[in-house]
């Protein structure tokens, strides 16, 4: 039996008149260099609320409070494989209050690596998960409600409904 680690993670992708804020990732042990959505790992006390962990990378991430953020939903649900650990991402979405800070630099350095300023981007390349949920999310999954699993196979990324579509 090949026995692997798994990591947990939360990511945001949030929205302010159809644009998204995204970081720059480099050097991170997660991801390789890319644009992500705000998130970072699920600490330990909060296996069972991913929504906590996405809240507090939020604020930890880009210094915005639950309050200033609306409509969060968790949207998409990712397994993969890299060979050497499960990594489960949990992908939410949310819109920023009109009246909220823009966020102009990331709050704190990370052992996950370094970033640059959060930017307000329409599509860039990202990491395989996160391109395939965003991908999905803005051409589907914005016109419903409905969480979903994203499975990336050998043959190619599997987009499933976790209740009726």
């Amino acid at each position: 039996m090949n026995l692997r680690s798994a990591r947990q993670m939360t990511s945001i992708f949030l929205i302010r008149a159809d644009r998204m804020l995204l970081l720059y990732r480099v050097g991170s042990s997660a991801v390789r260099d890319s644009w992500v959505g705000i998130g970072g790992h699920v600490d330990p006390d909060e296996i069972r609320e991913p929504t906590q962990a996405a809240l507090r990378e939020l604020e930890e991430e880009v210094g915005l409070s639950p309050d200033q953020i609306r409509d969060l939903t968790l949207r998409y649900v990712s397994l993969r494989d890299n060979g050497e650990e499960l990594r489960i991402t949990y992908y939410f979405t949310a819109t920023s209050h009109q009246m909220s800070p823009i966020p102009t630099n990331a709050q704190r350095a990370s052992s996950a690596g370094s970033r640059s300023p959060p930017t307000w981007r329409t599509y860039l390349p990202m990491p395989p998960t996160t391109s395939v949920a965003l991908k999905h999310w803005l051409s589907r999954g914005r016109h419903d409600n409905l969480l979903r699993s994203i499975v990336m196979a050998s043959d190619g990324p599997h987009v499933l409904p976790l209740a009726g579509e």
